[in-house]
């Protein structure tokens, strides 16, 4: 899928609890452990590049290491493939942050300039196999040359990199959104959405990201399924059911369009070339048969999905009176599979 900013990761990331999970859970080894989390400083972020461009999302936050105070330059990149310049884009945007704090006097020269770690979270679909080191993109030079050479690297953060159970493992609030981000399909959403949920109980900042989060996901699902019913983010924290079944519904309904679109692009096909072969009577016909056949066995194999994915795998006499059903029966089946709790209820005294 594509991965387009819609400012939501600068808003979970602009709270200092959020960004104290993705260091304790993926900063460089050795790192979490000297910082200081109560001195989190979220600091101005628009800054002017050398190339006169503004930089306004991204996100720069400082915090004290050892009593000095250095920044974190967050580089939010939304670009669904790699980007082989951004070691130099990345040298860029820490040089103006300098820049910014040499104008405004933040530092003190006779101090040295801060350090600043420049992490790069990517989360576009294609894996980031490009250097995160700026020297390694200058070319071969001799070697009297290199001591002159820029140097800059920056921390790469590639969510889809990460397995899943690996990321469930951590019992974290921000690995469980990067594996959200990357679910294949609705049921690994469900299940991302869950760890989620789980991550956020477990979560000593429950009561400060709680809303945060929710909201976020709320949105994030309206964007990945649209025209899905997400309950308000307070009942998102009270339980799964509705928005599961929300899940379900929307599913259904999607594979019901797909069907229909599906049919009435054979029936154009069936018009199409029996007009070619002049052979009108037979294909209205024939397509009037493919059409009842298709809807029919369409419909069988709807019904048959939604069942084993609510109640598990069919015996074999269900299966056979699901393929001998009439259109009738078959739509008060799906009518009732929904909102069923058993095969009972769906079935009545049909099931065997």
């Amino acid at each position: 899928m594509a991965h387009l900013h819609d400012n939501g990761y600068k808003y979970l990331f602009s709270h200092a609890e959020l960004v104290q999970e993705l260091l304790e859970a993926f900063a460089p080894p050795g790192v979490s452990a000297l910082l200081d989390y109560t001195t989190l400083r979220l600091e101005n972020g628009n800054y002017v590049t050398p190339a006169m461009k503004p930089r306004a999302d991204d996100l720069v936050w400082s915090v004290e290491l050892h009593g000095q105070r250095i920044y974190l330059y967050l580089l939010l990149e939304f670009q669904s493939t790699p980007d082989d310049t951004m070691p130099a884009r990345m040298l860029q945007y820490v040089a103006a942050l300098y820049d910014h704090l040499l104008r405004s006097k933040a530092v003190n020269t006779a101090e040295g300039l801060p350090p600043v770690l420049p992490i790069v979270l990517y989360n576009g679909d294609a894996r980031w196999r490009q250097s995160s080191e700026l020297y390694d993109l200058i070319r071969v030079h001799p070697q009297v040359l290199k001591p002159f050479q820029p140097r800059l690297k920056f921390w790469l953060l590639d969510e889809g990199a990460f397995p899943a159970a690996e990321l469930e493992d951590m019992h974290r609030v921000v690995a469980a959104i990067f594996r959200f981000e990357h679910t294949p399909d609705s049921a690994a959403a469900k299940q991302a959405i869950r760890c989620l949920a789980q991550a956020i109980a477990q979560s000593p900042f429950k009561q400060r990201i709680d809303r945060v989060v929710t909201r976020w996901i709320k949105h994030r699902l309206q964007s990945k399924m649209p025209g899905l019913a997400v309950p308000d983010a307070e009942e998102l924290t009270k339980g799964m059911d509705m928005l599961e079944t929300n899940i379900d519904r929307w599913e259904a309904q999607a594979i019901a369009r797909g069907m229909e679109q599906g049919m009435l692009q054979g029936m154009q096909q069936g018009i199409e070339k029996g007009m070619q072969k002049g052979i009108q009577q037979g294909m209205q016909k024939g397509v009037q048969q493919g059409i009842q056949q298709g809807m029919q066995q369409g419909e069988a194999l709807l019904l048959q999905r939604l069942l084993t994915r609510r109640f598990g795998a069919l015996s074999a006499t269900l299966l056979a009176s699901i393929a001998a059903a009439t259109p009738a029966q078959l739509e008060t089946w799906g009518d009732r599979v929904l909102d069923a709790t058993s095969l009972d209820e769906v079935f009545g005294e049909t099931r065997h």
